[in-house]
């Protein structure tokens, strides 16, 4: 089986390759990631030298490296992490944030779908909470709560996840969303 993980020199994603990259030796982990500020190949020094693992440097932004990546590597699933983050820098420069979180995604989705069917193929987009905005006097939100983005950063995310659910209810690209929430530990942007 082929994993490409997108973004996993930063937070999340390099925490989630220390998981599965030693667990699973049978399946062989393509690490993309553009390497911009938050991002970091130190945190990957451990696994950096095993065999189920290979690292590519790709802006998800451009299609065509997308493109040639994905018919290189051709991917049975794809965990996606790479994202602009931090609500306070979406403020100051929301561009990047619709670049990456919006373009990068679906470049990712219609390359993904462009190759050849596969047995077995998904999607799985990683998010975050801030798409459902302030958690309001409950203090909780769930997966049927409604979308209440309120920075560039969450109507970013947003965006990607309307767009990953379209690509399931449009072309049938299986998927998977999941949200994060309050995130912290080892290889965290400071």
């Amino acid at each position: 089986m082929q994993v490409i993980v997108t973004g996993g020199a930063g937070f999340i994603g390099s925490n989630f390759l220390h998981l599965v990259v030693p667990r699973h030796g049978e399946v062989q982990f393509t690490n993309i990631d553009a390497l911009t500020y938050a991002a970091n190949l130190a945190n990957l020094e451990s696994i950096a030298d095993r065999p189920n693992y290979a690292f590519s440097r790709v802006d998800i932004t451009d299609r065509e490296a997308v493109r040639e990546c994905l018919e290189r590597v051709r991917p049975d699933v794809i965990v996606h992490f790479a994202a602009e983050s931090h609500v306070d820098r979406s403020i100051h420069g929301p561009a990047s944030f619709v670049a990456t979180n919006i373009t990068g995604t679906f470049n990712l989705l219609e390359e993904f779908r462009a190759l050849p069917d596969m047995p077995a193929r998904l999607f799985h987009h990683v998010s975050t909470d801030e798409v459902f905005g302030s958690l309001g006097p409950t203090g909780a939100f769930s997966e049927t709560s409604p979308y209440d983005p309120s920075s560039p950063y969450s109507a970013s995310k947003a965006a990607s996840d309307h767009l990953v659910r379209a690509y399931h209810r449009t072309y049938g690209l299986p998927i998977k969303i999941t949200n994060c929430s309050n995130n912290y530990g080892p290889y965290q942007f400071p």
